[in-house]
């Protein structure tokens, strides 16, 4: 299902500078850039995260396994604590490849928006983390439904004032033909909403069954390729089989346009 203004644009990493402003304006729902990193490097940057010293299950009641910082939920104290222990295994994961979000930031400055990390009691914020997600549940989702703007509004960070927060995930590993995808809904939730829900302050989880009547679109990434969307908006990511090659290692992080420091901040 898709309406008038939920659409994707595809396109390639050196015309994305071309689609930003309409992403931190709130205007544009996702872009996909194809190809991002070629098959050899994103073998490599796969292999780094295999071999990664900082490699962990995650324990906030997302199954998986993930390299860099997890910041769900957190106070700011505990998450400078975790910034410090972790972050330096994420820079790691582009060893002896391309950093694709360096080369992100390079389109954000291109596009005329001052750009810079955000600060953590002092500390610049990582831009990525990474995860291979291990959850099954119904419909055979691997991470459940949710929108993300409770976790930037209420994180008393300095991102909080973000109004369109921008979801950037790239992919060095993916199911191949189209097995898997990401189903973004036209649909931002309401305080209230999520409130009656008790899921105010993460957004997390959404149950499928209070989605039917929503607009969506589902989006096949493949390997090497980004997607950048609209965070606020509900999503969720399917798996339309299971076997030895539906592996999908996610590297991700945010940006968003600040009123009050008047530059695109990035975090994870």
């Amino acid at each position: 299902m898709r309406s008038p203004n939920h659409a994707l644009i595809e396109t390639e990493l050196n015309a994305l500078s071309e689609h930003m402003e309409g992403l931190l304006a709130g205007r544009t729902t996702a872009v996909l850039v194809k190809r991002s990193l070629n098959d050899e490097l994103c073998d490599r940057v796969y292999r780094n995260f295999q071999a990664s010293k900082g490699l962990y299950e995650r324990s906030d009641g997302v199954a998986g396994r993930m390299v860099g910082t997890n910041a769900f939920l957190k106070s700011a104290s505990d998450i400078h604590d975790d910034y410090q222990k972790n972050n330096g295994f994420a820079e790691l994961l582009f060893q002896g490849a391309p950093n694709l979000y360096r080369q992100l930031f390079d389109c954000v400055e291109e596009a005329g928006f001052r750009f810079r990390h955000a600060y953590i009691d002092g500390v610049p914020a990582p831009t990525h983390r990474a995860t291979i997600w291990t959850d099954e549940c119904e419909e055979q989702l691997v991470l459940k439904a949710h929108t993300d703007w409770p976790q930037v509004r209420h994180s008393g960070m300095e991102y909080s004032d973000v109004e369109h927060p921008v979801a950037v995930n790239f992919y060095p590993r993916h199911p191949a033909n189209g097995s898997s995808r990401v189903r973004l809904y036209d649909f931002v939730p309401s305080p209230g909403w999520l409130e009656e829900r008790g899921i105010l302050a993460g957004g997390y989880p959404i149950h499928l069954n209070e989605l039917h009547d929503v607009d969506y679109i589902d989006i096949h990434p493949e390997a090497g390729d980004t997607l950048l969307f609209a965070a606020s908006k509900v999503h969720a990511v399917f798996h339309g089989s299971r076997g030895d090659d539906d592996v999908r290692l996610n590297i991700n992080g945010f940006i968003g346009f600040s009123g009050t420091a008047r530059k695109v901040l990035a975090w994870a």
